[in-house]
């Protein structure tokens, strides 16, 4: 009599569980985002391979809708390229995974800072956009143009640039 009722008991949790994992897509919960919902204080780690690639720090993140994220008071910082950003504001699209970022951006390495208005991280072709003046102050030079296109080998300023290089 154990014997069966252990069996039975056995083959009631067993059928559970099958019927739990053939509905786990249904059955977890659904969270609602809009702009009611907010966090603060917010840090996201880049990883590939163990390394890590970028750091994004910000003081408040608010969901407008489930694809638009606004970001308040943002800092990346990209340790291989020892690089910094910082910024008033930012969104990102959750969706495209691209990142805007406006309001006093300044970009620092030890060499030199980037200084813009707007800059858009366009995900699917890495690459870091501009369509506004974008100034790049080093110790010895000043670059400034129209817009700007970045990859990770090289940048490329365009619209009216101007270079001046100091000989010292």
């Amino acid at each position: 009599m154990k014997k069966a009722l252990f069996l039975l008991a056995s083959l009631l949790f067993v059928g559970v569980l099958a019927i739990y994992s053939y509905k786990e897509g249904d059955m977890k919960a659904k969270v609602r985002l809009g702009e009611s919902s907010s966090m603060d204080d917010i840090r996201i780690t880049q990883k590939k391979e163990g390394a890590v690639k970028w750091v994004l720090y910000s003081k408040k993140a608010v969901f407008v809708t489930d694809n638009e994220v606004k970001l308040t008071s943002v800092q990346i910082r990209f340790p291989e390229k020892e690089l910094s950003l910082t910024s008033e504001r930012g969104a990102y699209d959750i969706g495209k995974r691209n990142l805007t970022i406006e309001g006093n951006i300044k970009a620092s390495t030890k060499d030199y800072d980037i200084i813009a208005s707007t800059l858009l991280w366009d995900s699917s072709r890495n690459e870091l956009l501009s369509d506004r003046e974008v100034r790049i102050v080093g110790k010895r030079f000043f670059v400034e143009g129209g817009g700007m296109v970045a990859t990770s080998d090289s940048a490329k300023l365009h619209n009216k640039v101007k270079a001046v290089f100091d000989e010292k």
